[in-house]
């Protein structure tokens, strides 16, 4: 019998090359634990209360009984026995009050390659970029990811995570400066979805994207990434990744355009009424745009925050305050003038842009949103609190906003 392969990182496998077994597949839960928590410590004999302490909590009936142990034992070789027949007594055996993995048989465990390489990178003076590839390639997802709330499970996924994006954070500058783009993206793409709010790495995806021309999956980077922070964190980006970001969208067009071509990319592709409800970074130069047609031309334009609250007594959880935002974004269509624009500036407010609209209409715009959404989503689990200030840019053209009238 050949070697036998183990994966830990990310879903839990164990295969001979020929066949392969996978906590994938619909089986009990506390098997495939017991079965990783047996390889894992494949070292020893591990005795019975150790792994009864392992599987069942103290509240549980079952604790005490080694007859579910047994079955559970029962049931793992049975699984084993699909690798080769007799697997699962050859693999699994009984030493007085305890179970051990045959160390007989030639086991290749991937978290423990992924120590080794990462040793060799450590100690390597010279370039190890072939070795911090192999180790990339090696991760592909937290250690035993379907059971992260096991307490032996919890340190170890905490130590091979921050191990990954320690040489991950490490080795992309070098990947860049050598212009290996595809690489890079193929990595940080795997690593964002470890590290979901880890600004650098997006970076580094973008930049990579940008490299080789994809920019439209550069800006597809950003738009996701900003509206995750901006939803579960309530945080904008950092200007650093904006900066890459507007470097993108500048360089989307390399060739010459024709004023045909021109036109055609200008063109709204859906022409429907109603406001521009568009991304924060967008609405910003809209803003500036406007504070400096105002400065010359004295125009009225008024701002309009518009904040979700919660009702008395109900706590909106993210799903539920994320329906509202989403219910809000078709009102403010709906509402507002095609002339208008909004956008969401943080986890629970729109912002709003009214040209040509004094205090007193605009706080009439505010009461048909607040009355449009009130009687579309007469159940909503929240309340629309609205602010109305009159966009006053200063002379020197620092466009900050000035807050002097206020609504409810």
């Amino acid at each position: 019998m050949g070697k036998i392969s183990v994966k830990m990182l990310g879903s839990f496998s164990v295969s001979t090359g020929t066949e392969t077994l996978s906590d994938n597949e619909n089986r009990s839960r506390k098997m495939w634990l017991l079965l990783a928590y047996l390889i894992y410590n494949r070292g020893r004999i591990i005795r019975q209360n150790e792994l009864m302490e392992m599987l069942w909590n103290e509240n549980d009936s079952e604790i005490n009984s080694n007859g579910a142990l047994k079955t559970l034992f029962y049931r793992i070789r049975a699984e084993l026995n699909k690798l080769w027949d007799g697997a699962g007594k050859q693999l699994i055996i009984s030493k007085g009050n305890g179970y051990a993995w045959n160390q007989e048989y030639e086991t290749e465990v991937d978290c423990e390659e992924f120590d080794k390489l990462s040793e060799i990178i450590s100690q390597k003076e010279e370039d190890s970029l072939e070795e911090t590839m192999e180790l990339f390639r090696l991760y592909r997802g937290e250690f035993l990811e379907r059971f992260p709330s096991e307490f032996w499970v919890i340190p170890l996924a905490a130590y091979y995570h921050n191990i990954y994006i320690q040489h991950l954070l490490q080795t992309v500058p070098i990947m860049y400066e050598k212009q290996m783009y595809e690489e890079l993206a193929e990595f940080c793409r795997d690593a964002v979805l470890v590290e979901p709010f880890n600004e650098e790495i997006h970076g580094w995806l973008m930049k990579a994207y940008t490299a080789v021309e994809k920019q439209g999956l550069a800006i597809e980077v950003y738009q996701k990434f900003s509206n995750r922070l901006l939803s579960e964190l309530g945080v904008m980006p950092s200007e650093e990744i904006r900066a890459i970001y507007h470097e993108a969208t500048k360089s989307t067009n390399q060739h010459m355009l024709t004023v045909s071509m021109l036109q055609e990319q200008l063109q709204e592709e859906c022409s429907a009424p109603g406001a521009l409800v568009c991304e924060y970074d967008f609405f910003r130069v809209l803003y500036f745009s406007m504070a400096r047609s105002v400065l010359r031309s004295g125009i009225a334009v008024h701002m309009v925050l518009l904040s979700i609250k919660e009702k008395k007594g109900i706590q909106l959880t993210e799903k539920k305050r994320e329906k509202i935002i989403e219910n809000l974004k078709e009102v403010l269509h709906a509402s507002l003038r095609r002339g208008d624009s909004a956008a969401r500036c943080s986890a629970q407010q729109y912002v709003i842009m009214l040209p040509q609209a004094n205090f007193e209409n605009s706080q009439m715009v505010c009461e048909r949103i607040l009355r449009t959404y009130y009687q579309t989503y007469s159940r909503a689990d929240a309340e629309l609190r609205y602010e109305v200030f009159p966009l006053k840019p200063d002379e020197k053209e620092n466009f900050g906003w000035s807050r002097e009238e206020t609504g409810r």
